[in-house]
């Protein structure tokens, strides 16, 4: 984008096509999470979203801004119907899922998951071209589909999700009940202040030389930043966090996040910024695993793809 526009900040509108139209979408995939098969929805949106990332492909041969941007639209869209509906899934049904599991498990899917194909794409393209790394991020999904269509453990409760309520029901819910409620916003502290993360490669043009391996690098520390996160949290709070513990490091780690960022572009050395933001994500991976884990722990399973779906679509919005 910035090779086509001649914007060192057309990126930034890149990575506004990845989350914004999620909010949109989210109740929709909410919806149908509580209602049929989440594993199916999964596996649906993984396969779907194969022929959009080889659409990048034709993208970039026809040097066409309008087909990337659509192409990463329709993905963003497909991301509303994994992410939240994935996170929204039963545990270990009729049991009280494991703050350890839990906790740490989704923390590192931030890290793995959200930031893993940014921080390799980078290298990759950088070393064997941007069509390579489209393909490789389209067969990617093909593998998550078939790992998900594998999994034997019910994803949800059976009884009642057939006849789940509305949108409106599952807001009433989190207006009457102040801790998830709480937890339902906590996540617009960083993201209000997660754009800058589509200026990081503008960062990278204006300071250092612009390279997709300095793009990359910058990306690796934020995953890697999103993936030790949970890890550091859970180890002040311990395994098995109460209610109180969760909503306390959430604050902390939002105030992190942004005391860090607010003097990362004073920066001019590259390694002292590669620091800065794993240090930022920290923060960052660690609210985002914490609230969602409190939100997978409070909310009855019949409500849970509805509220994780509208606590994700918040927070991209």
């Amino acid at each position: 984008m910035t090779e086509l526009t001649g914007r060192a900040g057309a990126p930034a509108f890149v990575f506004a096509a990845t989350v914004l139209p999620v909010f949109a979408a989210s109740p929709v995939a909410g919806a149908l999470a509580d209602r049929l098969d989440r594993r199916r929805i999964l596996v649906i949106a993984d396969l779907a979203r194969v022929p959009l990332a080889l659409a990048l492909c034709a993208a970039a041969h026809w040097r066409s801004t309008p087909l990337a941007f659509a192409a990463v639209t329709a993905l963003a869209i497909g991301a509303s119907f994994s992410d939240p509906v994935a996170s929204g899934r039963d545990p270990e049904p009729g049991r009280r899922c494991r703050p350890r599991v839990c906790a740490v498990a989704d923390g590192r899917g931030v890290g793995l998951d959200a930031d893993g194909r940014r921080r390799i794409g980078g290298l990759v393209a950088d070393l064997f071209g941007r069509q390579a790394a489209f393909v490789i991020d389209a067969t990617s999904f093909l593998a998550s589909a078939w790992l998900i269509a594998g999994i034997r453990r019910p994803m949800q409760q059976a009884v009642g999700r057939r006849d789940a309520g509305s949108m409106r029901d599952a807001l009433d819910y989190i207006r009457s009940t102040p801790v998830v409620l709480r937890l339902v916003c906590a996540k617009g502290g960083v993201s209000s202040a997660n754009g800058i993360v589509g200026l990081l490669p503008a960062f990278a043009a204006s300071r250092f030389a612009s390279t997709s391996i300095a793009t990359g690098l910058l990306f690796a520390a934020r995953g890697l930043g999103a993936m030790m996160g949970p890890l550091v949290a859970r180890r002040v709070i311990g395994a098995t966090p109460g209610r109180r513990a969760i909503v306390a490091v959430c604050g902390a780690s939002t105030l992190t996040y942004c005391a860090v960022y607010a003097v990362f572009p004073l920066t001019h050395a590259f390694t002292a910024a590669l620091i800065l933001v794993m240090c930022a994500h920290l923060g960052g991976g660690a609210q985002w695993s914490l609230s969602t884990y409190g939100l997978q722990r409070e909310t009855p399973d019949h409500f849970r793809g509805r509220v994780l779906s509208l606590d994700y679509g918040l927070a991209t919005l």
